[in-house]
This record gives C-alpha cells, structure tokens and sequence, in this order.
C-alpha cells in the first residue's frame, strides 16, 4: 500500500502534517518528555510512518464486509456458521459496547460497518453419522464453534471503518513500545530490591560469606547502571525503531482455512466433501486473546432501537413463569 510512502522522504526535514500529528500521538503515549529532545520529531519518523503503513495496509486486508443481519444468517454460509442462533446476531449486533456509543451519537443511522471479533473453539463431542443407509451411532465429532462477537470501529462507510481499525492497529503497536519501557522500570525496581536485600545481608554476614555477597552485590550495581542508563530519554527511540519497524512481529493477521458442514462440525480427509471450506482471519497480537475478525455491513439499524430491545429484555424478565 503506497499512501505513506511519500512519508519517508529522504532528505525531506519538514514532517508532513499527518505523520506528524501520528508522531505527537505516539509519543505522548510513551513518554511525553520525549518531546522536549532536540532531536523530535524526526527521530521517529521512520519507525512510525512504517507502523502507520503497515497499520492500514493490515486494515485494508481485513475480509469482508460481510452483511450481517437475520436474513444473512439463512442465506449467508459463513454468517450461520460463526454465529450459533438467529437471535444471536442480533444480541451480537446491539450488546457491542461502541456501536451503542456510536447510536446514541448518531440515532439516525440506519446502516454501519464495523470490524467484528469473535473467539473461536472447538470441542469433541459424541453425535450421529449417516453412513450410506446406515445410522452410526456414539461417532466422535469435533464442533467449530464462535462466542463474544463483538463490534468496533463503527462508522457510516466501509473506508472509514478501515481507518478507524487502522488507527486502533497502530495504537496497538505503539502499547508495545510502551510495555518494552515498563519492563526495563520493571526490573529497575526489581534489581533496587535486591540490592536492598544483598546490603541488609552483607550487614551481618561473616568474613567467608562477605566475599560472595559483595561480587553479588557489585554485578547487581553494575545491571542497576545499565538499566538506568537504558531508560534515559535518548535511548527511547530505540525502543520505537526496535516495534514499528518490525510490526509483523508484534500484531498480522494468520488464515486458518477449516472445512464444516451446516452444523459447524469439522469435516476432514475423507469427510472433506461433506462440508464447504472457509476461511478464518485470526487477528494475532491485538489482544491478550486471539481474535477471529471480518469486517461487516449492518442494516436496518433504525428498526428497533438498543434501547426497545433492552426494554423488552427487562419486560421479559419481570413475568413471572406460570406454573
């Protein structure tokens, strides 16, 4: 994708105004001291027009978008098998967390696009086989199976919601040059402690246990300067050019190709023509948990609000069951 690359100019000091802008934002996520270095913005402008490529050519390879909705559901294979009822997708659609932030910022919407993430398992179970005429049964069977969809990103068109997902990319792997800087505080904190504790040792030790501990003691010093020198301001560029140059490392997205019949049971080997192949985008690194994600179209928004169907939801639950 070559909408940044002219971001990479070289020779060219002058940062354009929407690297620069991306620039400040990761910055100020890090550490925002960083900004006083004689040398900001440009020592980060390579590391961070790569993320920003990267994070928008990922985006655009997001599959889809898929159109979900009740219809969908009977029509669309893919969409009946990651969801597990009909009225799941409508629970999946109106439980999203921003797409209700999104409909109450705009009510009149009546269609979005978004990215969905699922998690997706598989478990063994014991069902019934048709064999030619014959029913077999207590067959082991492996069931692929989909659970907290959810929706981010929500936006009018389909290009908007790819740069909304972009953004949340790029911002994912900014976190990572932030965590690479918390561990080595991290373990500032954990070396102080142990100097604390070789010291109070020393204090009562004997002549013979006084050697040891003062060779312990002075490597413990000597990784205590290290890594005090490690988290001057000037050694954080590193740090970025050490994640967003090296982006794949840190969040991709993989292809898990499965084949399934209409229950959502794996179909191998010889049961391969028994089921239809589909492909599964899991979104690796995002996440502490991976995600099966695709973007999707959502219509007829306007029909029944959030707040009808919750409404509904509370009636429901406060009739009584009739005995």
């Amino acid at each position: 994708m070559g909408m940044f690359r002219h971001l990479f100019g070289h020779g060219v000091k002058k940062v354009p105004p929407e690297l620069l802008s991306a620039i400040e934002r990761a910055v100020s996520n890090v550490e925002p001291l960083l900004k006083q270095l004689s040398g900001y913005p440009e020592n980060f402008r390579k590391p961070v027009a790569n993320a920003l490529e990267y994070a928008h050519s990922l985006a655009a390879s997001v599959p889809g978008p898929v159109v979900v909705d009740r219809e969908s559901y009977a029509m669309d294979a893919f969409v009946h098998v990651i969801f597990p009822s009909i009225d799941s997708v409508t629970e999946a659609i109106f439980s999203s967390l921003d797409l209700q932030d999104y409909l109450r910022d705009f009510p009149a919407t009546d269609e979005l696009y978004a990215l969905m993430g699922m998690r997706r398992f598989e478990k063994s179970l014991v069902g019934m086989e048709l064999s030619g005429q014959t029913i077999q049964r207590d067959v082991v069977q492996k069931v692929v199976y989909f659970t907290s969809h959810t929706l981010e990103n929500p936006a009018s068109t389909e290009q908007q919601a790819r740069d909304l997902v972009a953004s949340s990319f790029f911002d994912s792997l900014v976190s990572n040059v932030k965590k690479r800087v918390e561990r080595r505080k991290q373990s500032k904190q954990s070396q102080l402690q142990e100097k604390d504790l070789l010291m109070a040792r020393l204090r009562t030790a004997n002549a013979h246990e006084r050697i040891a501990l003062e060779e312990e003691l002075a490597r413990t010093l000597s990784s205590i300067q290290s890594t005090i020198s490690s988290l001057e301001l000037s050694n954080y560029a590193e740090d970025f050019e050490a994640v967003l140059l090296n982006p794949e490392q840190y969040i991709r997205l993989d292809q898990k190709p499965i084949i399934l019949d209409s229950m959502g049971i794996r179909r191998d080997g010889d049961d391969a023509k028994l089921g239809e192949e589909f492909i599964f985008n899991e979104l690796i690194g995002y996440d502490r948990r991976d995600w099966t994600v695709t973007m999707v179209r959502c219509n007829s928004l306007k029909s029944e609000s959030f707040a009808e169907r919750l409404d509904k939801a509370y009636r429901k639950l406060a009739i009584p069951d009739v005995i």
